[in-house]
C-alpha cells in the first residue's frame, strides 16, 4: 500500500505543472500515473506553445480576469523556454506586418489573432517531456500504470490500478485527473460513479487543409500559426482556424473504431506543403445532447468510407462536386501535381461524411479565407476529412478547479478547462494552487 499527499491522473502539461507547482509550494509525495510511457496529448505532437489568453483558455471557464491568465502564462514560458529546443516563432512587439494583416481580415469581418509563439517540433518531443519531468523531485511515476477506479476507503481516496496485469492500490489526500482527451470519456465515467457532476461540452468538426507552403508563407512568415475565426453568414456558426504547420505534414491519430487526421512539424526538417485545421464549433441541445456520440458518429462514417483510412479531395474536384479519384489525384493537366499530399489518405467526397451544415460553413469560410490569403483555394489543394477536437466532457467547479465532490480538481482538455499546452498548465497551475491553500 502506497499512501501520497496528491494523485494526479495524467502526465500531460496539466499534470505535470500542477506537480511542478505543488512542489514550489512545499507540498511532498505527489504522484503521477498514466497509461502509457509518454502521454499521448500535445506535448509530443508538434509543440507549439500560444502565449496570449484568447487562445486555449476560457477566462470565465477558469474564472480569472485578463492579467491573471497573462500572469500565469508568463510562469509557464519561463519553465518552457529554458528547453534549449524550443524557438520564438513569432514575434508580436511593434510588428507593423501584423497590424497589416489583421486590418485585412477586418476588412471581411474575421476576427485575426496573433498570439507571441514558440515551436520546439513533434522531434524533440520527448525530450521535452523529460526536460519537465526532470523538474520534479517529490514526486513519484506510475507510467504505463492504469488506474481502473476511484474509490474512497478510510476518508482517502483510493486508485485501483493495473500494470502488467498486476493490480495494486494507491492512496491520497486528494486527486487531481488531467487525463487529457484520450483518457476524458473514462474519466467522465468513473468520475460519475462517485457522484462528480459532469455535463456534455461543444465539440470541433471540420477538415485539415493542405497546400503549397509558397501559398501560405506570406502569413506565416509573419505569424507561424495564424488564428482566424469567421462567424458565417448563412447559419451565423463560429469556425476557426487551427493548428498550422508551416512546412508540416498530416498525420493520424488513432482510436478504438476510427481514425482522425492532424497535423504536425518537425523541427529539423520541413516539407514542401503548409496545413491547418479549419474547424465547425458545435454545441448540441435536447433531446440529442451527446457531443460525443455526435462526433463518433461521424468518424466511424468516414471509418467506413473510407475503408479505414481518412479520405482526402482536392479543392478543383470539390468545387465541381467530384469526388476525387485515384487515377487523376496528381494530375498535371488539373495542375494537381502542385501539392503533394504528406499523408496517403483514400481519395474520396468528404462531403459524404460530414454534415450539410458543417460542409457549408466551411466552404464560406474558405472563400472568405481565399479573400484574405490569395491562393488558398488553387486547385490542387487538398482536404482531408475528419478532423474532430474532442473537448466535450466538462465539469463544473470552483474558482480552484474542485469539483462538487470535495478533494477532487480537474485540470486540462479532457475536462473541458483548456485547449492546447499552455492553457493546459495554466489550469494545472490554478488547480495546484486550489490544493495547496486548501489541504495543506
Amino acid at each position: 500500500m502506497d499512501d501520497f499527499n496528491v494523485l494526479i491522473i495524467g502526465s500531460g502539461p496539466a499534470g505535470l505543472f500542477a506537480a511542478i507547482w505543488l512542489e514550489r509550494l512545499g507540498i511532498d509525495r505527489i504522484a503521477i500515473f498514466d497509461r502509457t510511457q509518454y502521454s499521448a496529448g500535445g506535448l509530443l505532437n508538434d509543440g507549439k506553445l500560444n502565449f496570449d489568453y484568447r487562445v486555449g483558455i476560457d477566462l470565465d471557464e477558469l474564472q480569472i480576469d485578463k492579467k491573471e491568465a497573462q500572469d500565469l502564462m508568463h510562469e509557464v514560458k519561463q519553465v518552457f523556454i529554458k528547453f534549449s529546443r524550443c524557438q520564438q516563432v513569432t514575434f508580436i512587439e511593434n510588428n507593423e506586418k501584423i497590424d497589416a494583416w489583421r486590418k485585412i481580415a477586418g476588412e471581411h469581418n474575421v476576427e485575426f489573432i496573433a498570439p507571441e509563439q514558440w515551436h520546439y517540433g513533434t522531434d524533440n518531443g520527448r525530450q521535452f517531456v523529460d526536460y519537465l519531468r526532470n523538474q520534479l523531485s517529490h514526486t513519484t511515476f506510475f507510467l504505463g500504470t492504469e488506474v481502473i477506479s476511484i474509490e474512497r476507503e478510510n476518508e482517502r481516496f483510493c486508485f485501483v490500478c493495473r500494470k502488467d496485469q498486476k493490480k495494486g492500490k494507491y492512496f491520497g489526500k486528494t486527486v487531481l485527473s488531467s487525463p487529457g482527451r484520450s483518457g476524458a470519456y473514462w474519466f467522465r465515467d468513473t468520475s460519475r460513479k462517485i457522484g462528480v457532476n459532469n455535463n456534455f461540452g461543444p465539440i470541433d468538426v471540420g477538415i485539415r487543409v493542405e497546400l503549397s507552403r509558397k501559398s501560405y508563407d506570406p502569413i506565416t512568415d509573419v505569424v507561424y500559426d495564424p488564428k482566424f475565426i469567421f462567424h458565417t453568414k448563412r447559419h451565423g456558426d463560429r469556425v476557426r482556424t487551427f493548428c498550422t504547420n508551416p512546412g508540416g505534414r498530416v498525420r493520424i491519430e488513432n482510436y478504438d473504431n476510427f481514425k482522425l487526421i492532424n497535423g504536425d512539424a518537425l523541427f529539423d526538417r520541413k516539407t514542401e506543403n503548409t496545413n491547418f485545421a479549419l474547424i465547425n464549433t458545435v454545441s448540441l441541445t435536447q433531446p440529442f445532447s451527446d457531443t460525443t456520440e455526435f462526433g463518433r458518429m461521424i468518424a466511424r462514417q468516414f471509418f467506413l468510407l473510407g475503408g479505414g483510412r481518412p479520405i482526402v479531395q482536392r479543392i478543383g474536384d470539390f468545387r465541381e462536386g467530384k469526388r476525387s479519384s485515384q487515377s487523376t489525384f496528381n494530375s498535371k493537366t488539373r495542375h494537381f501535381d502542385r501539392c503533394r499530399a504528406t499523408y496517403n489518405a483514400v481519395p474520396g467526397d468528404i462531403t459524404l461524411g460530414l454534415p450539410a451544415r458543417i460542409v457549408d460553413n466551411l466552404w464560406e469560410s474558405l472563400k472568405t479565407l481565399d479573400k484574405i490569403v490569395p491562393g488558398i483555394l488553387h486547385p490542387s489543394t487538398l482536404l482531408y476529412a475528419p478532423e474532430i477536437k474532442f473537448f466535450d466532457t466538462h465539469f463544473p467547479t470552483d474558482r480552484h478547479l474542485e469539483t462538487n465532490i470535495e478533494g477532487i480538481f480537474v485540470a486540462g482538455d479532457g475536462t473541458g478547462k483548456s485547449r492546447g499546452i499552455v492553457g493546459a498548465a495554466v489550469s494545472g497551475i490554478i488547480a495546484a494552487t486550489g490544493i495547496a491553500g486548501k489541504y495543506f
